[in-house]
C-alpha cells in the first residue's frame, strides 16, 4: 500500500511508526507491526489501510482517490463530524456534506508503542475555519488503536459555554471478494432507504444485489460481516444506527473519485449517530463513538 500510494518516508517516530509524505505534500503515518500494518493519513485523521500481516487489506480505497488535500479521501474510514451527509436543518444550508472533520489538517499528540498494540492519539480543535461553518467550540480527539484488530474512538469534547448536538459516523469502506459475497448480521430489519426518499422498509436478511444507501434504525450491538475474504465483527460503541452504502455501477460512474469497478469489492458499513436531533452535549461534557474491528473467531 504505501508503494501504492507513493509515499516517501521522512523519519523514523517510533519503533513501529514512520512520518511519510506523498507527491502532493499530504503527510501520512506508517504502522508496521510484527501481527499487523496501517496507513493513516494526517489530513482527516484518516485511516487508509489496515491489514494483518501477510493477508488482505480490510478497508478498501478508491484507486481514483484524490490525495492532495484539496477534498476528503474516498475510501478507508472517513471521519464525518458534526454532522452525518447534508447539513441539518439545525446547522443550515449551504454547508458542506458530512461535516468538516474529514477535510482538515489534524494534530498527532501521541504515540504509544506497546508490546500488545500502538497508540495514536489525535486532536482537531475548533478554529476560524471550522467556526465559519459550524460556530461552536469544540475539541474533537480521535484514539486509534492497532494491533491485531483496529479500534477508533472519537471523543467529542463542548469547550463552549453552551450546548451544542453533533451527529456523526466513523465511514468504513470495507474491502470485499465480490457484491455477491457479502453478507451482513446483526444489523436489524428495519431500515430508512435514501434511495426512497427515507421510506421505512424491512427486509429479514441482507443481500447485496443493486445500490444500497440504507440506515438501519435498531442495529445490535455487534455487527457480523461476511467479505468472501474475512468474517469480521464490528463492537460499535454509542451508535444509533448503521449505514450500508453501496453505489452501484450507475453511481460510481457519477464520482470522479470513484473507480468504475470499484463498486464490486467495496461495500460501506458505518458506525453512525443519524438520529435528527443528534446528540446533546453541554459545556465541559463529552461524547465518544466508537468502534472496534476484528476478525470473528
Amino acid at each position: 500500500m504505501q508503494e501504492q500510494l507513493q509515499l516517501t518516508t521522512l523519519r523514523q517516530l517510533t519503533a513501529s511508526v514512520t512520518l511519510a509524505r506523498n507527491a502532493a505534500g499530504m503527510e501520512f503515518l506508517v504502522v508496521k507491526r510484527q501481527e499487523s500494518e496501517a496507513i493513516i493519513s494526517l489530513f482527516g485523521a484518516h485511516v487508509l489501510h489496515y491489514a494483518p500481516a501477510g493477508e488482505s487489506p480490510w478497508l478498501w480505497l478508491s484507486k481514483d482517490a484524490i490525495l492532495d488535500g484539496s477534498r476528503g479521501i474516498r475510501g478507508g474510514i472517513p471521519l464525518c463530524w458534526p454532522w452525518f451527509g447534508p447539513a441539518p436543518a439545525r446547522v443550515g444550508a449551504g454547508k458542506p456534506q458530512h461535516g468538516f472533520a474529514r477535510s482538515m489538517h489534524w494534530q498527532l499528540d501521541g504515540i504509544n508503542d506497546l508490546q500488545e498494540s500502538t497508540l495514536l492519539h489525535m486532536s482537531l480543535h475548533a478554529s476560524d475555519e471550522s467556526r465559519a461553518i459550524w460556530p461552536h467550540n469544540f475539541t474533537l480527539e480521535l484514539d486509534i488503536c492497532i494491533s491485531n484488530e483496529l479500534t477508533l474512538l472519537l471523543n467529542s469534547i463542548n469547550t463552549d459555554s453552551t450546548s451544542w448536538c453533533y451527529s456523526g459516523a466513523l465511514h468504513t469502506y470495507f474491502e470485499s471478494v465480490a457484491t455477491e459475497q457479502v453478507h451482513i448480521d446483526g444489523i436489524g430489519a428495519i431500515y430508512a432507504d435514501k434511495l426512497q426518499q427515507g421510506k421505512q422498509c424491512e427486509e429479514q436478511a441482507f443481500a447485496l444485489t443493486g445500490p444500497v444507501d440504507r440506515v438501519y434504525l435498531h442495529p445490535e450491538h455487534q455487527v457480523l460481516l461476511r467479505t468472501g475474504t474475512t468474517d469480521l465483527l464490528l463492537d460499535n460503541h454509542n451508535a444509533d444506527s448503521i449505514v450500508v452504502w453501496n453505489p452501484w455501477h450507475q453511481g460510481a460512474a457519477g464520482m470522479v473519485d470513484f473507480d468504475n469497478e470499484g463498486w464490486k469489492t467495496m461495500i460501506c458499513v458505518e458506525t453512525a449517530i443519524t438520529a435528527a436531533d443528534g446528540v446533546e452535549v453541554a459545556p465541559d461534557e463529552q461524547h465518544l463513538l466508537g468502534v472496534t474491528i476484528k476478525r470473528n473467531g
